[in-house]
């Protein structure tokens, strides 16, 4: 299969091409420093996934290739392909636009989730210093604030009390209508890695995040950057996980990957999912044995796919400049 991977260049989408090594890949990104570190069979740098001509651009690649399949690894891009996944001269497998969009926003899809009877952790959309004020008495002066859009922990501030949220909220961020106040969660920290094919289950697999990579870098302590994972068969993700994406869309298609977080009463609540796309370590699964983007491919184009979850007992330790390593403990 001949596969044109975008945001080629990010660690993500390089466990992908990783996973991905049965194929032949096209990686392309914006970035043409980041395409350096592209694993993939061809490079092709493309204009940002904002720019207009960026369909064209893509379809351009797609017919110059021959290729077959389109993964968008960056959120941006998959947003823009979701949209116009009918202009996309190849194959694609993506859930539903209004899932996609819905996913992509945080305030939303915890909305949808909490009235669903999905544990998720008590937020407040920051419209105005009243709601700023609201969650600094709900949460007892100790709380998130982050934007509803984007990856990476953006926007990520650990607040305690009104003063230093609104500094981070209006002083630095003008962020009145983008941000949202939750709940400070004390406890693990969980993803559940999920690949649905028309509303049927394919392979679902739990990790535990013991550690964020560079996190005395970040002004909260987050970086969307796993640091040390370990793999969970806790049965709460597997429940959770499947109820969050009930939630969602009610005849789910493609990746689905649900944050978790402990509340102090030990409850996982879903913080958010990440839709259409790999989190940066799934060539963890990979290494064990559980294939996810070469089960997404196969999947995608039509065939019958299933796998079992791994064993626990593994660990995967990531660090820069420095090849992950895959360990018993």
């Amino acid at each position: 299969m001949r596969i044109v991977l975008t945001g080629a260049g990010g660690p993500a989408a390089i466990g992908v091409a990783r996973s991905l090594k049965a194929h032949y890949l096209v990686g392309v990104d914006s970035d043409e420093y980041a395409l350096k570190f592209s694993e993939t069979d061809e490079r092709v740098r493309i204009c940002s996934a904002d720019d207009p001509d960026y369909l064209s651009a893509l379809n351009r690649i797609i017919h110059t290739t021959g290729a077959d399949f389109v993964h968008a690894q960056p959120d941006p891009e998959v947003r823009v392909i979701s949209d116009s996944r009918d202009l996309v001269d190849a194959k694609t497998f993506l859930p539903s636009q209004e899932t996609v969009q819905l996913c992509q926003n945080k305030w939303r899809a915890i909305k949808r989730m909490g009235a669903s009877g999905v544990p998720v952790p008590r937020t407040i959309p920051l419209v105005g210093p009243f709601d700023l004020d609201r969650a600094a008495s709900e949460f007892n002066n100790k709380f998130w604030v982050r934007e509803n859009v984007g990856a990476a922990g953006k926007g990520a501030f650990l607040a305690n009390g009104y003063t230093t949220a609104s500094m981070w909220v209006e002083g630095i961020n003008k962020g009145w209508g983008r941000f949202q106040a939750a709940e400070y969660l004390p406890g693990r920290c969980f993803t559940w890695q999920s690949l649905w094919k028309d509303g049927r289950l394919v392979a679902a697999q739990g990790r535990e995040r013991l550690k964020w990579a560079l996190a005395n870098r970040s002004v909260s302590g987050v970086t969307g950057i796993t640091g040390v994972a370990r793999i969970s068969n806790d049965p709460r993700l597997d429940d959770i996980g499947k109820r969050a994406v009930y939630a969602m869309e009610a005849s789910p298609n493609g990746i689905f990957g649900v944050d978790m977080k402990e509340n102090a009463g030990g409850v996982p609540c879903v913080t958010e999912i990440n839709i259409g796309r790999f989190f940066t370590t799934i060539e963890f699964f990979t290494q064990l044995g559980l294939n996810f983007p070469d089960l997404y491919a196969r999947s995608a184009m039509g065939e019958d796919v299933s796998a079992d979850k791994v064993e626990e007992g593994w660990m995967w330790l990531r660090s820069m400049d420095a090849a992950p390593k895959l360990i018993r403990g």
